[in-house]
């Protein structure tokens, strides 16, 4: 079997690198491709094969996977004669990984041939679990389609799980990440009180991981807002990229989300404030400007 991978970002890199080695193992052959060069050739010494485009890679794959930054790109990929959906041999599944808009998803899903399969499978666990293979993969799939891929996507995931019909592995990842924006500027403001009360602020994160209040967020984004290094995994410019497309769910399924709302207009400050290319955790320096107080250890 050819399979394909798409985007070897910070994500991409990650997950392709467990899936080379199922590749190795079971007798499959991993075809790459990516605007970095450089990476490329890694993955090529590491024994991968690179395509020139992504139109060449899709007349090859049997199963694609792409890891890309936005609906933009995965539309740019997707559309027209040297497309994606154009270029995949009948048969094909489509296994598209990022955080997308969920209404033009549908639209890509509408203008497939009916040959190929599209499965939104956006993942998290963050650039370290890419790397672990330890993921959890949100999928818009028939239960008989990922019985018949567990394989290959156990390699690099820890957990794959159907949401239900296209779309709904979308649906759930912007559900995750709502609540992780709106966590992390809370963040920003509980130990900002605690700052401003003198508490000390590395035995107030520990209150909090033993407390009601524990989470991700809480365990892994608080030391790096005390470290001053506001996490450079991740930035602003794609936290508020998230942000947006939480608000287009929320208008397209007619919820209102007075607090996603709020805090989209403060990733959006930020953003103006620091740039886009800063650690997404800055989003928590507005509150120290504003206080004129740092939050460190």
């Amino acid at each position: 079997m050819n399979i394909g991978f798409i985007g070897l970002g910070n994500m991409g890199s990650g997950m392709a690198s467990n899936l080379l080695e199922f590749c190795k193992t079971n007798d499959h052959q991993l075809i790459v491709h990516d605007v970095n060069r450089d990476v490329v050739e890694r993955f090529v010494d590491k024994g991968a094969s690179a395509a020139e485009n992504h139109t060449e890679l899709c007349k090859k794959v049997d199963v694609l996977f792409t890891s890309l930054p936005g609906s933009k790109q995965i539309n740019q990929l997707a559309v027209g004669d040297n497309g994606i959906l154009q270029q995949l041999a009948a048969g094909a599944v489509w296994f598209e990984t990022s955080t997308n808009n969920v209404s033009e998803w549908q639209q890509l899903v509408q203008q497939a041939p009916a040959a190929i399969t599209l499965v939104d499978a956006p993942v998290t666990g963050g650039a370290e679990g890419a790397a672990a293979g330890t993921l959890t993969m949100l999928l818009g799939i028939e239960p008989a389609v990922l019985d018949q891929f567990r394989s290959i996507l156990d390699s690099f995931t820890k957990r794959a799980i159907s949401m239900g019909p296209s779309g709904a592995g979308y649906v759930s990842k912007l559900c995750q990440l709502h609540l992780n924006y709106l966590v992390a500027q809370g963040i920003g403001e509980a130990l900002m009180l605690g700052a401003k009360a003198d508490l000390d602020l590395g035995t107030l994160h520990y209150v909090l991981q033993n407390s009601c209040a524990q989470s991700y967020v809480v365990d892994s984004y608080i030391p790096k807002i005390l470290d001053g290094s506001y996490d450079p995994s991740f930035t602003l410019g794609l936290a508020a990229k998230d942000m947006r497309l939480i608000s287009a769910l929320g208008d397209h399924l007619e919820v209102p989300l007075p607090l996603g709302d709020t805090v989209y207009d403060s990733y959006q400050t930020a953003v103006l404030e620091y740039g886009a290319n800063e650690p997404h955790l800055k989003i928590v320096k507005l509150l120290e400007d504003r206080t004129k107080q740092l939050l460190r250890s």
